[in-house]
C-alpha cells in the first residue's frame, strides 16, 4: 500500500506540473526543450496512474466491486487513449491532454483524500484551517482558480477566440458561485469542452465543494466522516445536528441528480420539438436543467431565454427547477416526507409515523410564495405600459411570473432588462438581495433571515420581549445573526457600489443593480457586465464570492480570535432617539 500511495502522490505532483504546462502552452511553445520535458512527464503520469490502479487490486483481499469508481475512471481513460490512438482526429491534442489530465487529477485527489496514511498531511491543513469558514472559503477559491485555468486554455474556447485570464476568472467565479453574470457569450465564445467545464463548475458550486468531495471519497471507499469533515459540512449545510450527516449528504446528492435528471428529460422533449434529436439537443437539455436547479442562470443562447418567452411548458419547467433549487435540501426533504405521510394516511388509509412540516419549512414556503406573487404583480404594474406592451396579455403575465422567480436567484431572463424602468430596477434589487433559502443553491440574505427579522419587528411593535413565529420562540442569537447578515450584506453592496461608481462610467442605478445582482448571485444585468473595467470585474468577483459563502462565513474566515477579556466594564447610556 505504501508503494501505491507513493506512486499516487508522485503522479499528482507530476500531473500538476503537466497541467501548468498545458495552461501556459502558448507561452512555452517556443521553448522546444521545455515542451519535450513536459510531454515526457505527461506520458509518465499516465503510465504511473495505470500501473497504480492495477497494483491497487493485485491483492486478492481487495475486491473490485468495493470501489467501482476506480474502474469507471480507468475505463474512461483507456477509452479516450484508444480512441485517440485509433483515430487521431477524434480529439484535438489540447482537448485530449486536458481530459486525461482532469481524469487523473480527480482520481489522485480522491485517493489522497481517502488514504489512511494521508491523515498526517491533512492534519497540517487542519491546523492551518482551524475553522470551518476558512475551509469552505478556501475550497471555493481553489475550485475557482482551477476552473479559471481550464477555461483559459485554447481547447476551452471557440476557434480564433482568445480569452483573457481575468475573463476566465470571472466566468469561473460566476459558475462556481452559481451567479450567471458573464463577460463573454458562452454560447459562441466557448467550445463544447469549455461549456462542459462551465457545466461542471455550476454543479460543483450548486451542491458545494465540500459535499461533493465527501461524496466522491465515499464512492471510492471512505465510508466515515472525520470530526473535521462533520464540523465543516454541518457548517456548510447550516445544520447543527451532525449525527446523521453521512446519510444527509448522500440524500442531497441523490435528490439533486434525480431532480436534474427529470428536468433534463422534460427539457429534452421541448428541445427535440424545436431542434430535432441529436447529442447537441441532449447536452442543451442537461446544461439548462443543471443551470436552473443550481440557480446559475447560464444559458446556451445569446439572448438567454428571450426566444422562449411565450412557451408555458418551457417557462414552467425552468421555473420549477429554479424554485426547487432555491428552497434548500432540508425543506425539500421535509416537504417530501410530509407529502408521503399525508398520502399514506389520507389516500392509502394506512398507519404511518406522524410527520409535520417544520417551522423552517413553513417560513421558507410561505415567504417564497409571497415573493413570487408580489414580484409578478409589481413587475407587471411597472412594465405593462412599456417593456410588456408588445406582448399579448397571456405572455405578459407568464413573463412576469417567470422573472419574479428568476430575479431572486437564477438570472435567466425572458425580457430585456436594459429597457426596464427605474421603479422596476429598485424592486428587482430588493428581490435579488433577499435571494433564496438558507442551505439552498441560491444566494442573498435568505428568506429565512427575512422571516426572523419580520417576526422581530412584529414583536417589537407589540412591545414583547419574546420573538415568536408560528407559536415557536426564536432565540436572541438567531435574531442577532439575522441583523448581522443584513447589515454586512448592505455594507458589502454599498462599498462595492462606491468602488464601481469610481471605476465605471455607467448610470448609478445600473451600477447598484450590478452590485446587488452579484452579491445576491442572481445573475441578471442591465447589459453592462461585458463592458466592466479590470477593477470593476475584480469587484464583482469579490461580491459573487461573498454572496455565495455568505457574509458571516466570510467574516469568520477573515477574522482572528482574540484572547477572552474577563474584565467587566461599567454600563453607560447613549441617546439613540
Amino acid at each position: 500500500m505504501k508503494l501505491i500511495n507513493r506512486i499516487d502522490k508522485i503522479s499528482l505532483i507530476t500531473l500538476i506540473l503537466s497541467v501548468l504546462y498545458l495552461v501556459a502552452g502558448n507561452v512555452l511553445s517556443s521553448y522546444s526543450l521545455i515542451g519535450s520535458i513536459a510531454d515526457f512527464a505527461f506520458k509518465i503520469v499516465v503510465f504511473l496512474y495505470i500501473i497504480a490502479t492495477f497494483l491497487r487490486y493485485s491483492d486478492r483481499s481487495r475486491k473490485i466491486g468495493h470501489n467501482l469508481l476506480d474502474i469507471f475512471f480507468l475505463t474512461v481513460l483507456l477509452s479516450i487513449i484508444f480512441a485517440k490512438f485509433l483515430t487521431p482526429d477524434f480529439l484535438s491534442s489540447g482537448i485530449f491532454r486536458t481530459l486525461v489530465a482532469l481524469i487523473i487529477a480527480v482520481r489522485c485527489f480522491l485517493v489522497f483524500f481517502s488514504a489512511e496514511d494521508g491523515k498526517s498531511v491533512r492534519s497540517i491543513s487542519a491546523n492551518a484551517l482551524n475553522n470551518p469558514a476558512k475551509t469552505i472559503l478556501l475550497s471555493y477559491v481553489v475550485a475557482i482558480f482551477f476552473g479559471s485555468f481550464l477555461l483559459s486554455i485554447s481547447a476551452a474556447t471557440a476557434d480564433g477566440y482568445v480569452i483573457s485570464f481575468i475573463d476566465a476568472l470571472f466566468t469561473s467565479t460566476s459558475a462556481i458561485c452559481v451567479t450567471g453574470l458573464t463577460v463573454v457569450d458562452i454560447s459562441s465564445r466557448f467550445s463544447r469542452f469549455g461549456q462542459i467545464v462551465v457545466l461542471l463548475l455550476i454543479q460543483i458550486g450548486g451542491l458545494g465543494v465540500m459535499i461533493l468531495s465527501y461524496f466522491s471519497a465515499f464512492l471510492v471507499g471512505k465510508k466515515k466522516l472525520s470530526l473535521e469533515d462533520k464540523i465543516t459540512i454541518s457548517y456548510l449545510l447550516n445544520d447543527a445536528e451532525a449525527s446523521s450527516l453521512s446519510k444527509k449528504v448522500r440524500k442531497i446528492i441523490y435528490i439533486s441528480l434525480l431532480i436534474e435528471g427529470v428536468g433534463a428529460l422534460l427539457l429534452l422533449v421541448f428541445f427535440i420539438a424545436k431542434m430535432g434529436f441529436s447529442l447537441n439537443t441532449v447536452f442543451f437539455s442537461i446544461f439548462h436543467s443543471v443551470s436552473a436547479f443550481c440557480n446559475a442562470g447560464f444559458a446556451l443562447f445569446p439572448d438567454s431565454l428571450v426566444r422562449y418567452v411565450g412557451s408555458f411548458y418551457f417557462n414552467f419547467t425552468i421555473a420549477s427547477l429554479i424554485v426547487l433549487g432555491g428552497l434548500s435540501f432540508r425543506v425539500i426533504v421535509n416537504s417530501r416526507e410530509f407529502l408521503i405521510y399525508k398520502f399514506k394516511v389520507n389516500i392509502l388509509k394506512k398507519n404511518s409515523p406522524y410527520v409535520s412540516l417544520s417551522t423552517n419549512t413553513v417560513v421558507v414556503l410561505l415567504i417564497t410564495v409571497i415573493l413570487i406573487v408580489s414580484g409578478t404583480l409589481l413587475i407587471y404594474f411597472f412594465e405593462h405600459k412599456s417593456t410588456l406592451l408588445k406582448l399579448d396579455i397571456k405572455t405578459q403575465y407568464l413573463s412576469c411570473f417567470f422573472q419574479s422567480i428568476s430575479i431572486r436567484t437564477a438570472g435567466f431572463n425572458t425580457l430585456d432588462f436594459s429597457s426596464f424602468t427605474v421603479p422596476t430596477y429598485l424592486v428587482i434589487i430588493v428581490f435579488m438581495l433577499i435571494g433564496g433559502a438558507s442551505g439552498s443553491t441560491a444566494g442573498g440574505i435568505k428568506v429565512n433571515t427575512v422571516g426572523v427579522i419580520f417576526s422581530y419587528l412584529v414583536s417589537f411593535f407589540k412591545e414583547s420581549d419574546k420573538v415568536v413565529i408560528f407559536n415557536k420562540m426564536i432565540s436572541k442569537e438567531v435574531v442577532l445573526k439575522s441583523f448581522m447578515i443584513v447589515l454586512l450584506s448592505l455594507f458589502a453592496v454599498f462599498i462595492s457600489t462606491l468602488i464601481l461608481s469610481v471605476t465605471e462610467n455607467f448610470k448609478f442605478i445600473q451600477i447598484l443593480f450590478e452590485a446587488a445582482s452579484a452579491f445576491g448571485t442572481a445573475g441578471v444585468s442591465t447589459g453592462i457586465t461585458p463592458d466592466l473595467s479590470f477593477f470593476g470585474k475584480l469587484t464583482i468577483i469579490f461580491l459573487m464570492i461573498a454572496g455565495k459563502v455568505g457574509p458571516l462565513t466570510l467574516l469568520a474566515a477573515t477574522s482572528h480570535k482574540t484572547e477572552e477579556n474577563n474584565v467587566e466594564y461599567p454600563e453607560t447610556n447613549i441617546n439613540i432617539t
